[in-house]
């Protein structure tokens, strides 16, 4: 069952942590489809400066954080790595979860996974409730989960050691142990 729009629009760390264990789905061309257990993630927030949005700041590139909860938010890093987001809350504050790591072969990693799942920028807005290209199912309820401060933010300050990223405790698929 595809997961419905009002589970993005809950409390963002309740939502975040929520993530962990669902399926992230994508069709493919040829009509393949492929399913990975989400296994770890970050939360970013427009009031927080590792936020792509922070200040509320709404441009070409973060314009789909802006989208109401349910969409996708895929950009590029470092001009090589496509990364997948899944926006949380209402269209009037930029909120996004940065998916790290899913528990498929070569998806350890935000680049490594959308390189598997062939997630390119032509999925930046997408929306998951529609059961398309791209999607979330549930899957078995994670009950250990680890708490961190995000990875590679270290520009943002005190921010960079909020503990928004989650990860299934056990899962050997995290990108990096927490």
């Amino acid at each position: 069952m595809i997961t419905p729009r009002e589970f993005y629009m809950g409390n963002p760390l309740r939502v975040a942590r929520g993530l962990l264990g669902k399926y992230l789905c994508r069709r493919l061309d040829d009509g393949t489809i492929i399913r990975a257990r989400i296994a770890e993630v970050e939360l970013y927030h427009q009031s927080e400066r590792a936020c792509h949005a922070y200040g509320a700041k709404c441009t070409a590139r973060n314009s789909a954080m802006f989208l109401t909860g349910g969409h996708a938010y895929v950009y590029l890093c470092y001009g090589l790595h496509n990364m997948l987001n899944i926006v949380l809350g209402d269209d009037k504050t930029a909120i996004a979860v940065l998916i790290r790591a899913v528990e498929i072969d070569g998806g350890r990693g935000p680049g490594a996974l959308t390189k598997r799942l062939s997630i390119t920028r032509e999925l930046n807005g997408a929306d998951l409730c529609s059961g398309d290209k791209l999607w979330l199912e549930n899957g078995a309820r994670t009950r250990k989960i680890a708490v961190g401060t995000r990875i590679g933010i270290d520009y943002a300050g005190t921010d960079a050691q909020l503990p928004w990223r989650f990860a299934i405790a056990d899962s050997p698929y995290i990108s990096r142990p927490i």
